[in-house]
């Protein structure tokens, strides 16, 4: 399966589909990046401001590319059940002019959902870094 495809299976769509591209990817580990958050209609802000803590959005949303890539099978709808251990490094995102990476390792993976470590950050400034349990369940598209 391709990342496409992979990406039109998540929940997310138009605006609230946040990665717009995967820089790497394999078994374990993906890599994603995101450039439209500069956009005064960026889903994420809250008037006007875009707040790291927030962005725990991309990291889970990088994780759920990378389970939609390696096993859970047709459309499906997520649920971020828990975040752990997320620590925010960088308080003013709109100072940064880079894109958006996140980074999610997977930790553990079975029928009901998965747990991951994710990452996001701008250059070689870290934004924040956590873990998310997340659960899917297939659906009818």
């Amino acid at each position: 399966m391709n990342f496409r495809d992979a990406i039109d299976r998540m929940p997310q769509k138009g605006k609230m589909l946040l990665i717009q591209d995967v820089l790497r990817v394999d078994e374990n580990d993906i890599a994603c990046r995101a450039s439209d958050h500069r956009g005064s209609d960026y889903p994420l802000r809250l008037n006007g401001r875009l707040f790291s803590a927030s962005l725990v959005e991309l990291g889970a949303q990088a994780a759920a590319a990378h389970a939609s890539l390696f096993g859970v099978g047709g459309h499906h709808a997520g649920l971020l059940l828990s975040l752990r251990d997320v620590t925010i490094s960088e308080d003013d995102v709109d100072r940064l002019d880079g894109a958006l990476d996140a980074n999610a390792e997977r930790i553990h993976f079975d029928e009901g959902g998965a747990r991951y470590r994710f990452d996001v950050s701008s250059g070689s400034h870290e934004i924040l870094r956590g873990e998310a349990l997340l659960m899917m369940q297939a659906v009818n598209p």
